[in-house]
């Protein structure tokens, strides 16, 4: 077993909506959200929490936004994430098979072993190391001025959850987000003890099921513009295709099946192993847990987990209105 890498909390940020419905504004409205001074209680986020984040922009239009996490979280191979995309594309960026290309999509792509910025939609957006291509981060249907983006930003880790009415929503997850079962940096982890990737649910809404079902929701598809997992193969420029092993197959995330005999709820950990070429085949070796994300049965969107007034979980699910399939996120103390 590995040593465990640190525990994520997350900062929930103040809800943002795009001015205008593109691609520009989308990206405009997660800067403002992320780089804000407070949260959504108006209380400061705590500086280890308090990512580098960069707008990348061509007079004066904003292209993609640089995320890089905080020095003191502790990683190790210069990790940069990006969010891109444009109306009007002037250029084809790296795209990640089996997605493509087109304008007016939202991109997310990862690079390791960075040196200085390039350009977001170079074969290489920093001038060295290596970058994973970009998959379709959320429908295009979610690009609007009424779509709530609702951003959650833990130490290594940033979640998206973009809700376009109730029970319409997309989700993006990206980071240091697996802690993998053993130590061994050759083949097993970077050398900072991490698996590094991204999850999207790419070209169609988060379904309502997606905890009892094995090809939804952080699984991998292999058809494109779809759903998919993807994580660096430790060492190596290249992509695995992953995906959780386990869903919820008997109740679906009812009540009996989330909570122990005291009746305390149960905060699930997900078990990823890759993908073999198949959708939802994520059979292939173990590579550890996914980090930060539990599943938590069925919870109104939005609510969260209190001791007095200090948050201790936050709730995502795929309803903002009644209890739906939902993921728990632990939250800064």
């Amino acid at each position: 077993m590995p040593f465990p890498l640190s525990g994520l909390t997350f900062v929930r940020c103040a809800d943002v909506s795009p001015s205008a419905a593109s691609v520009e504004a989308y990206q405009d409205a997660i800067y403002s959200a992320v780089t804000a001074a407070n949260d959504y209680r108006g209380t400061a986020k705590p500086s280890t929490h308090v990512w580098t984040v960069t707008k990348r922009q061509v007079t004066g239009v904003t292209q993609a936004i640089q995320f890089e996490p905080p020095a003191s979280s502790g990683v190790g191979v210069s990790p940069v994430f990006f969010l891109g995309g444009r109306t009007a594309l002037s250029v084809t960026p790296p795209i990640l098979s089996p997605d493509t290309s087109a304008n007016g999509v939202i991109f997310v792509g990862m690079n390791k072993n960075g040196g200085a910025y390039n350009s977001w939609d170079a074969s290489l957006p920093m001038t060295s190391g290596q970058f994973s291509g970009y998959y379709r981060a959320i429908q295009t249907l979610f690009i609007g001025t009424g779509t709530i983006i609702r951003v959650y930003v833990s130490q290594e880790t940033i979640f998206i959850q973009s809700i376009q009415t109730a029970t319409s929503q997309g989700w993006t997850y990206f980071g240091a987000m697996i802690q993998p079962y053993t130590n061994d940096t050759s083949v097993c982890s970077e050398t900072d003890g991490r698996i590094y990737g991204m999850c999207v649910s790419g070209g169609t809404a988060v379904t309502s099921t997606w905890l009892a079902t094995a090809s939804q929701m952080f699984s991998h598809s292999i058809t494109a513009n779809a759903l998919h997992c993807a994580v660096f193969q430790p060492g190596t420029g290249s992509i695995w295709g992953c995906g959780t092993r386990t869903v919820y197959s008997t109740g679906g995330g009812t009540i009996p099946e989330t909570q122990d005999s005291s009746g305390a709820y149960i905060a699930d950990s997900m078990d990823f192993g890759r993908n073999i070429g198949t959708t939802a085949a994520n059979t292939g070796t173990r590579l550890g847990t996914l980090r930060g994300i539990y599943r938590a049965g069925n919870v109104i969107s939005g609510r969260w987990l209190r001791s007095g007034s200090t948050d201790l979980y936050h709730y995502v699910s795929v309803d903002t209105v009644n209890v739906a399939n939902a993921i728990m996120l632990p939250a800064v103390p």
